[in-house]
């Protein structure tokens, strides 16, 4: 890919153009600038955003002023074919042209398409699987484009480990399917963290982590929940169990009455019998007499015909009396013995009453026992649907363990099993990164590693010394070329390369000056654009350290004079 020109439909905007090689976007400070002006505000920055834009990126926040939301970008780009050997090469200059407003569309040579199909035209110039899950267009996109400076490593600050190293390795000839599977060991071991997280701050209840004891729980619940829903289905609601309770009650207690009464009659009966046994009939009244007038006799005394007479009638008397009480006892005895018999009757009656009433509350229940019982085999439900919620969580935990384990170690074996095919690539990497660190420093140790780590590929960019921003500056320029380089050998990556100037402010003066000689003779001796935006006084310092700058800078130079000076031709919010 080659940039020719960028510019915007709006006529202040002011119009860049490239050259082949190095070409350096000068923003400088002129005497008629105010105290207040500032060439950071020049619009260096805003060209790489720009130029990202146009690429498929997303519009930076510093651009959706509303000032500028009928604005349009547009750039002449010189796109490559790299679908396969036989076409690469054959150039293809479009015009790119990216509205504000909206976000959505493309217009290629006047043509419009969607974003999505622009962003699989761009990922042609870097040979990527339109399947490839990582790295991204955008993300490739970024590194050649730079603007974010805060780790070498990433190309925006929430960049995680796994893509940072899906990208670099893609660069570096790596296979993004091998690259990829760290991803999914990398979203796996986040979705594991969250649930053990949220399981451990309670956010999903007292949820215990022992698979065991949650089963045994479980286990017992549902034992509980089988014998209240046999309980329940071998039962019958009956609305009148209350009456049929009491009704029960009475004949309970019908009975009682009864076999106290039966024992007071049989304790009668008893008491009858015994006073008609005494109530014998004596001898009878001559039997009486003659044993009278005998003992009368015998004493010497002989009793008159009257006295006989009156002793006969005393003693039918008598006999008269003790029949008649007889009769009353058998009369009273055959009452008790007929009440018995009435008793034993109606208590049978009573008893069989009682058991069919019994049978029916046996085999019944009340509504409210039924309901009851109801909404404790809910209450038992809940809890069984609950642990099995919490054991369906734990054993997820658990199998994402054992998933990670075996995804980790499939993709680190992938990676390495890469890293030992493409040996060659990646020593010649790792030496350029190393000769082009010692033109920078020649008192420092530099190296590039290439590891694997958990499946993921891990590339270290090390400089001995403090790990102060300018060091951190140079790690960045060094990867960025050594990838790009090694990119292009590859038939990854199109040719240029961005670096905005915040990559240099932290450097010293030399370093700086030994970043742009090795910039511009790898863009020669490769054949690539590099594409930098200086403040003058820096690239005035680098010079005196050494810097050559040729013809490297671009018309028109930027100034931060006014309100006409910068790239946009006016100042906004």
């Amino acid at each position: 890919m080659f940039l020719y020109e960028l510019g915007s439909s709006d006529c202040r905007f002011k119009t860049l153009r490239f050259h082949e090689g190095m070409n350096v976007l000068l923003a400088d400070k002129t005497q008629g600038s105010k105290l207040g002006d500032s060439r950071n505000g020049a619009g260096k920055t805003s060209f790489v955003r720009i130029l990202r834009y146009l690429l498929g990126g997303k519009l930076d926040d510093s651009l959706k002023s509303a000032e500028l939301a009928h604005f349009s970008f547009w750039g002449d780009l010189e796109m490559e074919n790299a679908v396969d050997d036989l076409t690469r090469g054959v150039a293809d200059v479009k015009r790119i042209e990216r509205a504000v407003k909206p976000q959505t569309k493309v217009r290629v040579d006047g043509v419009s398409t969607s974003i999505d199909a622009w962003k699989l035209d761009v990922g042609q110039l870097f040979r990527l699987p339109a399947d490839a899950n990582r790295p991204t267009v955008g993300q490739l996109v970024s590194q050649l484009v730079r603007d974010y400076f805060g780790d070498p490593l990433k190309t925006f600050a929430a960049e995680s480990a796994w893509e940072s190293g899906a990208r670099i390795g893609y660069l570096l000839g790596f296979t993004p399917e091998i690259l990829a599977k760290a991803g999914e060991a990398s979203a796996l071991e986040k979705n594991r963290k969250a649930l053990k997280k949220a399981i451990a701050e309670g956010a999903l209840g007292n949820v215990s982590m022992n698979e065991p004891e949650l089963r045994a729980r479980l286990a017992k619940l549902r034992q509980r929940r089988l014998r209240l829903e046999s309980k329940l289905s071998g039962f019958r609601v009956d609305e009148q169990y209350a009456e049929h309770q009491a009704e029960a009650d009475r004949l309970t207690q019908a009975i009682r009455d009864l076999n106290d009464e039966g024992l007071v009659l049989e304790q009668r009966k008893r008491d009858l019998e015994l006073a008609m046994q005494e109530e014998r009939p004596t001898a009878s009244s001559a039997d009486m007499a003659k044993q009278l007038e005998t003992m009368y006799v015998e004493i010497g005394i002989v009793l008159p015909d009257v006295v006989a007479r009156r002793f006969e009638e005393v003693a039918d008397f008598h006999s008269s009396v003790v029949r008649n009480r007889r009769l009353y006892l058998e009369s009273e005895r055959v009452s008790v013995l007929d009440r018995l018999k009435a008793i034993e009757a109606e208590r049978r009656a009573l008893d069989r009453r009682r058991a069919d009433v019994m049978n029916l509350l046996n085999d019944s229940m009340a509504l409210e026992t039924f309901r009851n019982a109801e909404r404790e085999l809910a209450e038992v439900d809940s809890t069984v649907a609950d642990l099995e919620r919490r054991l369906e969580l734990v054993q997820s935990v658990n199998d994402a363990g054992l998933r990670l384990r075996s995804i980790t170690a499939e993709a680190e074996a992938s990676v390495r099993t890469e890293m030992a095919e493409r040996e060659e690539f990646i020593e010649e990497a790792i030496s350029l990164f190393q000769q082009l660190g010692e033109e920078i420093y020649d008192d420092r140790d530099v190296s590039l590693l290439i590891d694997a780590n958990k499946g993921v590929l891990k590339v270290t960019p090390e400089i001995d010394g403090d790990a102060s921003s300018g060091i951190r500056g140079v790690k960045t320029f060094l990867l960025d070329v050594v990838c790009l380089v090694m990119a292009i050998k590859a038939g990854r990556a199109p040719r240029i390369l961005v670096h905005d100037s915040l990559l240099f402010d932290s450097m010293d003066d030399r370093q700086v000056a030994s970043c742009l000689n090795i910039g511009a003779r790898l863009a020669d001796d490769v054949g690539f654009q590099y594409i930098v935006t200086l403040n003058s006084d820096r690239l005035q310092a680098a010079e005196a350290e050494g810097f050559d700058r040729r013809d490297y800078a671009i018309d028109p130079v930027l100034t931060d004079a006014g309100e006409d000076g910068g790239l946009f031709g006016f100042r906004f919010k």
